[in-house]
């Protein structure tokens, strides 16, 4: 399944690049995140929930910085199990930052993700339905992190 989308955030490109930096801010704003010990400098592990379809679980995740070129571009990969069915998720997010006229930043967003397991019998249209629900509230969060500080 692959998404995109923006959200434009009133703060400038190295506001929210280092939001995107700092896990724990960024893990308050993506829903179901309880907790995100950081590893390293490029990789975070982290445990998510959520409900797809009639089920409800856990993910257990990694998510590893790929590439950046501060403050513009972040490519992420991100990979877990789901507690109650052992089916394996794998993501690749590209974040994108570009300055707008206005001095405000407009946050793009692309992602592919591969469910594999008991959990992609469901089926897409579940699957994408949950995932599009999630990256609306995140983007909704961020918008408001900033709306709070400006």
């Amino acid at each position: 399944m692959n998404f995109s989308g923006q959200v434009l955030v009133t703060a400038a490109p190295a506001e929210v690049w280092t939001l995107l930096m700092d896990p724990q801010r960024l893990a308050a704003l993506v829903p179901g995140v309880e907790q995100v010990p950081q590893i390293d400098d490029h990789t975070f592990d982290g445990t998510i929930s959520a409900t797809v379809g009639p089920m409800s679980g856990k993910f257990v995740l990694r998510a590893t910085i790929v590439d950046s070129a501060p403050p513009a571009e972040l490519t992420a990969r991100v990979q877990g199990t789901d507690s109650v069915t052992k089916s394996l998720l794998e993501s690749d997010v590209v974040m994108t930052l570009a300055e707008t006229a206005a001095g405000s930043t407009d946050f793009s967003y692309r992602t592919s993700i591969n469910i594999k397991g008991r959990l992609a019998i469901l089926g897409e249209m579940v699957l994408r339905a949950t995932a599009s629900l999630m990256l609306e509230e995140f983007g909704r969060r961020l918008q408001r992190e900033f709306q709070r500080e400006g």
